[in-house]
């Protein structure tokens, strides 16, 4: 549940973890990748979730909303969240395109939120900083039906958001979204590196969303 009035030590102290932590993911993140230069904003607000990625000061820049952080309960789980927005950063410079406008197509939320969860997995691990006890196991468990799911919205042209975003549930829970998107780019990394699989032009990506929907 999402609130208008938080009380504000717990947005100083999420404002405060935030710039503990930033320093160290970033390190981690620059050893295994050159990341162009880009602005990070610390903002009071819910606007478009705890993180996100976007075109500001002609830079790409990594936005982390203080009140959402508060709503999500996720003060304690910002390892996570800080490489997931560090993830998109990386995928924004591999490709010198704004991702905002590749995701103008829902479809590939699949590949660009979880090129982001895959560098989250491979900078802090599993579980991800959104899972709840037993979230997996069920994705594990319903996977067909997933991928069903998401076909049928594509097809029908029917909106995405309740695979990803925090204000969503599908079948009751949240987030289905990020545990397919795990599953493609591991599928992916069968025949890929991370830095090819982040270069794919937009049909072979297209033509792999659908191929893997239909395993």
């Amino acid at each position: 549940m999402f609130f208008a009035n938080i009380n504000t030590k717990y947005l100083e102290l999420a404002h405060r973890n935030l710039l503990d932590i930033i320093p160290s993911i970033e390190r981690r993140i620059k050893d295994y990748f050159e990341i162009d230069d880009y602005n990070i904003v610390i903002y009071v607000g819910l606007e478009n979730g705890a993180g996100w990625v976007t075109d500001f000061m002609r830079k790409p820049s990594i936005l982390f909303g203080l009140k959402a952080i508060v709503n999500l309960e996720w003060i304690d789980k910002l390892e996570g969240l800080i490489a997931h927005e560090f993830g998109h950063l990386v995928h924004w410079s591999l490709r010198r395109e704004n991702m905002e406008e590749l995701e103008n197509d829902e479809k590939f939320w699949l590949y660009t939120e979880r090129f982001a969860q895959r560098i989250e997995d491979l900078i802090v691990g599993r579980p991800w900083h959104f899972e709840e006890d037993e979230w997996f196991d069920w994705c594990e468990e319903n996977e067909a039906l997933l991928k069903q799911e998401f076909l049928r919205r594509i097809g029908e042209k029917e909106p995405l958001n309740p695979f990803f975003g925090s204000w969503y549930e599908l079948f009751e829970k949240q987030f289905l979204g990020y545990y397919l998107e795990y599953k493609f780019i591991r599928w992916l990394e069968d025949e890929l590196s991370l830095e090819r699989i982040a270069k794919l032009k937009r049909e072979k990506i297209e033509s792999k969303i659908l191929e893997f929907l239909r395993l």
